[in-house]
This record gives C-alpha cells, structure tokens and sequence, in this order.
C-alpha cells in the first residue's frame, strides 16, 4: 500500500470530516439507529459515539481500508463493534441481516452507488430504516 494512502490520507480524513458542522450532522442523526447496524463507510470510526447504547447491540463498520478503521477508538463504546473490510457494493453480509443503515458523508466516494444502494437494499431487514447525510445537498424543485 502506499505511504499516502496507509498514513496520510487516513489522518487528513478523520481531520476533515471531524470538522463541528459535519459533527452537528452526526449528533442528529446516528442516535435514530437501533438493533443490528450497518454503517457503510465507518471510516475512523467518527459516528460510534453517538449511537444510542440503549438502542444498538451490534456495529458492522464497513469500509475498504483498513488503515482507516484502524484508527476508530471502541474504548467507551458500549456494544459489538466488527469491522468489514469491503466495498459498498459488495456486502459481505447476508440477506436481512441490518435493521438499520446508516450512510454518513460517503457516498461521493462510492465508485457505483447505484450497485451500493442495491446491495444495502438486499441486507437491510423489511421494514428496516435507512439513514443518509451527504455533503451535497438535494436538487432544487423547478
């Protein structure tokens, strides 16, 4: 792996997308997660802290490089946390396996996201919630 990738790039992210507006974001909306999640870009681990302990037993943290979530702190975390090492668009879970997905400022680097979202789709429970919060905002209305 290169240097960037393993040691700069992991920092620089955790850097960034630590910033108090993209944190606001967080507090907002990673506490509506319950049961068994499935956070898609999991990162440096920068939402655990803010699930609800009382709502969530189990954390699958999915993101492709290992030197990110290499860095997440599960110290005060009050539930099972397990890294996967894999893309969006290939879920190495089973069918309905998630009640909830939660997808957090990581969707512009999905190289197919139309792929992810069927994937998320084939391992989120019926019935199940999804949760999304992008950088992007959503188009106008003409």
């Amino acid at each position: 792996m290169k240097l960037f990738e393993k040691f700069i790039a992991p920092r620089i992210m955790n850097y960034v997308c630590g910033h108090k507006a993209f944190t606001r974001q967080r507090k907002k909306v990673v506490p509506l997660a319950r049961g068994r999640v499935l956070e898609i870009g999991v990162g440096t681990g920068l939402n655990l802290g803010f699930y609800d302990p009382e709502k969530v037993q189990h954390v699958w943290g999915l993101d492709p490089s290992e030197a990110m979530w290499k860095m997440a702190d599960t110290a005060g975390v009050h539930f099972d946390v397990e890294f996967l090492q894999a893309s969006a668009e290939s879920i190495p879970l089973d069918e309905g396996s998630a009640d909830t997905i939660l997808v957090t400022y990581t969707l512009c680097s999905v190289p197919n996201v139309i792929e992810a979202l069927i994937d998320m789709r084939r391992v989120l429970k019926p019935g199940g919630s999804s949760y999304f919060v992008n950088m992007v905002p959503p188009p106008r209305r003409m």
